[in-house]
């Protein structure tokens, strides 16, 4: 290594900072002053010629992390100099992370590029109000190239080159959280690197839980409102995250919980999510027009395991003076389930019109608590993974909720028959989904009915005792012989439909020459009593 290199080492270029060997950032991205328009040509060209006049312009590589302006102007600086710039988002959804997509661009780019050659560089810019991230993608950085092997001793490595006070003035919300909670996700490459990232999972979102009641009114109590962000799985061409699912501004769904009256708060979902998921909660007044932030949550369905998502209070980005309002053993919950490719096809195909529909039906019944029913699936659920422990609160419904859960109890039927619903004009397309669906492995009782029917041997009709001049008598045995069948049919129908055999031999039917017999004779008394 030269000795000029050797001096680079030591002491990089002014307005730059070396967070590990070759990965460079600039200085001014750590400043809580924002650089006028005006200033950021000549301030970034300084940095550029000062590099460029110790390197080829080709052993670098540009990454820049947007800020509140779209206007490109950092981009057009470095292309003044040559220098292609690879832009990120300053957030997603409100929270200061990159999706995993993302994630594993920027680090499978840098880790390719600086093994290229010794003397290839990382030159990372940050625009106003892009730092957050900026912190959590370098972290992330050290963390894939095995710099750190404690994600958050990696994080506070990065953040301590910032003045104190710079996350909350850039984050209304402290982002740790959820930036450890990706980093631990970046961390599971070096277990299994040939499958990571895995592959995003689609799972229904079935209910969120809430154990113990945050203070956000004064008095030990909220009046929580969810909402769920997030790529809509059902339509995978759409690359627009959207407002997944949120709880509609009515008194029906909108109530006050207090400490002292419950344990667990409760919200029905029931939303399809894949892949980068956020869940966001607030409080609402008794108006229901001022918002006060709750929490807020990212994650990654790809990383779920045993469809569940438990979370205690250190683990949910919060605002930065709220930790106190959260008691000690507060958890938040999230409950999935797997979800069934031939109803996310059915679900895909359904017109918008038909999408609302079934929506209102969903919300118009997701207010009630089929605790009874839900919570003891739960529970065997949960003893089957080993988590009954997690949730061993399905069961203890507290005070008032007692009384609502015996309510919606009774009503309990009605459940099943909203899963059922199917909009009468859309049978065309289930039958076009039916190829995706398994081939069912029990008995087809249809095909078995219709093959037994088809396989009895068609008895003989004599026709030699049927009179050929009387038309009377011809259609009142025909008549007579089909009411006789039908009503043996009826009589007998358990036979068929029967998948194992009785015990009991059923009486053999009569024979239908028998039956056309008995028709013949009573329309011949018939006949002649008309002609007397």
């Amino acid at each position: 290594m030269s000795l000029f290199r050797r001096l680079f080492y030591r002491r990089p270029p002014d307005g730059l900072v070396e967070i590990s060997g070759n990965i460079l950032v600039f200085d001014h991205c750590y400043s809580m002053d924002l650089l006028e328009e005006d200033e950021l040509m000549p301030y970034i060209g300084g940095i550029l010629k000062q590099l460029l006049g110790r390197y080829s312009i080709d052993s670098f590589m540009v990454f820049n992390f947007e800020g509140s302006k779209k206007d490109n102007q950092i981009a057009s600086i470095f292309s003044y100099y040559d220098m292609c710039v690879m832009g990120y988002p300053r957030n997603y959804e409100g929270c200061p992370l990159l999706t995993m997509e993302m994630i594993h661009h920027f680090l499978r780019s840098s880790e390719s590029w600086l093994s290229l050659s010794q003397d290839n560089f990382l030159l990372i810019h940050a625009e106003h109000g892009g730092w957050p991230v900026l912190a959590f993608a370098l972290a992330a950085l050290l963390v894939y190239l095995k710099r750190y092997s404690d994600e958050r001793k990696a994080l506070e490595a990065v953040c301590k080159q910032a003045p104190h006070g710079l996350a909350e003035l850039f984050s209304p919300l402290d982002p740790v959280p959820s930036q450890l909670r990706y980093l631990k996700y970046v961390s599971k490459r070096h277990i299994s690197p040939e499958s990571w990232p895995p592959v995003d999972k689609m799972l229904n979102l079935n209910c969120i839980i809430i154990r113990k009641v945050p203070n956000f009114d004064g008095q030990g109590g909220c009046r929580p409102l969810f909402r769920i962000y997030g790529l809509d799985p059902l339509a995978p061409n759409d690359r627009a995250t959207k407002l997944l699912f949120s709880t509609p501004k009515t008194s029906d769904f909108l109530q006050l919980y207090t400490q002292e009256e419950c344990e667990i708060i409760k919200v029905n979902v029931h939303c399809p999510v894949q892949g980068d998921i956020v869940i966001e909660c607030v409080s609402l007044d008794e108006d229901f027009e001022h918002e006060v932030m709750v929490f807020r949550a990212m994650f990654s369905t790809a990383f779920i395991e045993d469809n569940l998502l438990v979370l205690d209070r250190n683990q949910i980005d919060i605002l930065w003076d709220t930790k106190h309002r959260f008691p000690v053993d507060f958890r938040v919950e999230a409950i999935f389930s797997d979800m069934e490719m031939s109803t996310a096809i059915h679900k895909s195909e359904l017109s918008s019109k038909e999408k609302e529909s079934l929506s209102k039906v969903g919300d118009a019944f997701s207010h009630l608590d089929w605790s009874s029913e839900s919570d003891h699936i739960t529970n065997e659920e949960s003893k089957q993974k080993g988590l009954q422990r997690e949730h061993d609160g399905f069961d203890k419904i507290p005070l008032e909720e007692t009384e609502i859960s015996s309510a919606s109890a009774e009503n309990s039927s009605r459940s099943v028959q909203i899963h059922h619903i199917e909009p009468a004009e859309n049978h065309s397309s289930l039958e076009n989904v039916h190829y995706s669906q398994p081939e069912a492995s029990g008995p087809n009782i249809q095909g078995q009915l219709f093959n037994d029917a088809s396989a009895q041997e068609e008895p003989e009709v004599d026709d030699t005792k049927i009179e050929p001049n009387s038309e009377t008598s011809r259609d009142a045995e025909a008549g007579d012989a089909a009411a006789a069948a039908a009503e043996w049919s009826d009589n007998n129908s358990d036979v068929f439909l029967s998948d194992t055999p009785s015990s009991s031999t059923p009486s053999s039917p009569p024979k239908f020459d028998e039956i056309l017999e008995a028709g013949m004779v009573e329309t011949r008394s018939q006949l002649t009593e008309l002609k007397i």
